[in-house]
């Protein structure tokens, strides 16, 4: 399709693939109701029915906001920065921003170790800071989501100093301690971080508990009073306007009681032990906190950190009555580190057919893990198989997490680069997840555009090139293609609201799905996870053949029929067979 080829032919390019499909597929359901018309009031398309929540198909975007824009020359992102960059934001068609912590801390683990959960820590900003992004953020149509740590607080907030001081002061029981003698912890149970989980403490001659690092002590969510604390800073940040929550570390509110000893600590991941993990006490908090968060207006939701080792357990994180977390990260797609093509049709198909209807959470990049970037790019095509794990995680069905310089190919930074980043007090330790964190690239400008002074972090050395201005001016950009592939979930039905369809593409580098409408028509979706051209021979239809039209496909190249060239991806409208 030649209208595909600059920026607003892209944006064209989403409709004409709804409208050019061929004779006799109907217009009926082309106008799907968009966000803005439902935060109107006015009535939506039948394609979109009013009762839908907003994050039922939303696309949210994580912002690290260390690393977003810095908007007073320290070298540190902070909230100002992030308001300074709504117009682009907007630009992406985003539905909500996702801000990892803000607030104060001592950043043992930068900002997951939160020292006070209803402040700004300075380096980001004051609490005007957050209302204004809330603010000018609504008028662009944007929610905005907080990042809560409700697993552990920082080892300097006053409630743990309080709780440390003794054994019978009013917060003592307010985090995990355990008897036992200064040489041997009450059991052998590994942290993620490494190490013991086990802390010895000298005030009160006791271990405390940290599944994380030992500046990160876990809270004791079966105390009423912390309970109660946490649930206020639930509704502290409600009332100040934000729109949820993405929950951290949601598997580890609990542990079990009997503290067993563990047989083999090197057996299996260290995450999702049965003695630290996914236990029962947790879903009775998530109960809690989803019934505070529904009585808001709005629709605002919990996304959690749900990591899970099987479809049947990432379907159970949403409660057995479907009451607890809304939107579980589906890490089962989250932790491919392959593009292939029977996994991907794996993993997609059970989680849009095995999870009774609920609403899957696709993603493959965030501030703990590799950039896809660099995870999938074989270091000659990146950029086309950028535009293949953007339209995976954006043409399925439910909610889309992007992170943030994923849509302009921002990698994870070279090894040799890192180990000579310096340290200081914008950066008081090496951290190995520093290679996905580096500043955003938003022009040649000297520092990207990051920041007027050192930023905290270097910026990747390919900013030069790589940046977004010098991608929104370029027509076959990742940005733009990020453009199309999401106005295209925000305006077609198809990707809106269709139903799934799981299909065999008859070629073992392609995975192939469908998006269909209750009309018949639809889209293909062919990804072809090869190096080399293949084509595809899709079955698994209800009923006849569709009769196949428009192409849209990430290499610009026009092409037709089944083919798809090497590492790209091809959307295919048609309508019902038959007709």
């Amino acid at each position: 399709m030649p209208g595909f080829m600059n920026r607003a032919g892209l944006a064209a390019a989403a409709v004409a693939l709804t409208a050019a499909a061929p004779p006799g597929q109907t217009t009926a359901t082309r106008s799907a109701a968009t966000p803005s018309a439902a935060r109107s009031g006015t009535a939506p398309a039948a394609a979109a029915p009013a009762a839908a929540p907003w994050w039922q198909h939303a696309v949210i975007y994580e912002i690290y906001p260390r690393s977003f824009q810095d908007s007073n020359g320290d070298g540190v992102g902070d909230l100002r920065g992030i308001t300074s960059r709504l117009d682009y934001l907007q630009s992406l068609g985003l539905d909500a921003i996702w801000i990892t912590p803000f607030f104060p801390s001592p950043n043992a683990d930068f900002g997951y170790d939160v020292s006070n959960y209803t402040g700004v820590d300075p380096q980001y900003g004051t609490m005007a800071d957050w209302d204004d992004l809330v603010a000018e953020a609504k008028k662009r149509g944007i929610r905005v989501m907080v990042d809560l740590v409700v697993n552990h607080s920082s080892a300097e907030h006053p409630w743990f100093k309080e709780s440390r001081s003794s054994r019978t002061n009013p917060k003592a029981d307010w985090y995990v301690w355990r008897d036992g003698t200064p040489d041997k912890p009450p059991t052998n149970w590994q942290s993620i971080f490494g190490g013991p989980t086990w802390t010895w403490d000298k005030t009160r001659r006791q271990w405390y508990y940290h599944i994380f690092l030992a500046q990160q002590p876990d809270l004791n969510w079966q105390n009423p009073g912390l309970r109660q604390a946490m649930f206020d800073v639930v509704r502290f940040w409600l009332d100040h306007g934000a729109a949820g929550f993405r929950l951290d570390a949601t598997p580890y509110l609990y542990e079990d009681q009997s503290w067993p000893q563990d047989p083999d600590p090197t057996k299996g991941p260290v995450w999702l032990k049965p003695y630290n993990a996914q236990l029962p006490g947790t879903n009775q908090v998530l109960r809690e906190m989803r019934k505070i968060v529904d009585t808001y207006p709005g629709d605002p939701v919990l996304l959690g950190e749900s990591s899970t080792l099987s479809i049947d357990q990432l379907r159970a994180v949403y409660g057995k009555n479907k009451d607890e977390i809304h939107l579980p990260m589906n890490f089962l797609v989250g932790n491919i580190d392959k593009l292939d093509a029977a996994v991907l049709k794996r993993r997609f198909d059970e989680a849009a057919t095995k999870l009774d209807g609920l609403t899957p959470v696709e993603f493959f990049s965030n501030h703990d893990q590799p950039r896809q970037w660099s995870e999938f790019g074989d270091g000659r095509h990146n950029d086309l198989i950028a535009k293949t794990s953007a339209a995976l995680a954006l043409l399925n069905p439910g909610t889309a997490l992007m992170y943030y310089g994923e849509e302009i190919g921002m990698g994870d930074m070279d090894k040799a680069e890192l180990a000579a980043a310096p340290l200081g007090p914008n950066r008081p330790q090496a951290d190995a997840r520093d290679k996905n964190r580096t500043p955003m690239q938003w022009s040649a400008a000297p520092r990207a555009g990051f920041t007027t002074g050192t930023p905290w972090l270097p910026v990747d050395s390919r900013y030069a090139t790589r940046n977004v201005a010098a991608q929104d001016r370029d027509p076959g950009s990742l940005l733009n293609w990020y453009r199309t592939l999401v106005k295209l979930r925000r305006t077609d039905p198809a990707f809106r609201t269709g139903r799934y369809v799981p299909l065999d593409s008859g070629a073992p580098a392609i995975f192939a799905f469908g998006r269909a409408n209750p009309d018949g028509s639809g889209a293909l979706v062919l990804v072809n996870t090869g190096s080399t051209p293949a084509t595809a021979t899709p079955t698994g239809w209800q009923g006849a053949a569709p009769v196949f039209g428009a192409r849209l496909c990430g290499s610009g190249q026009p092409g037709a029929g089944m083919t798809v060239a090497a590492h790209d991806t091809c959307i295919i409208r048609y309508r019902r067979g038959g007709a």
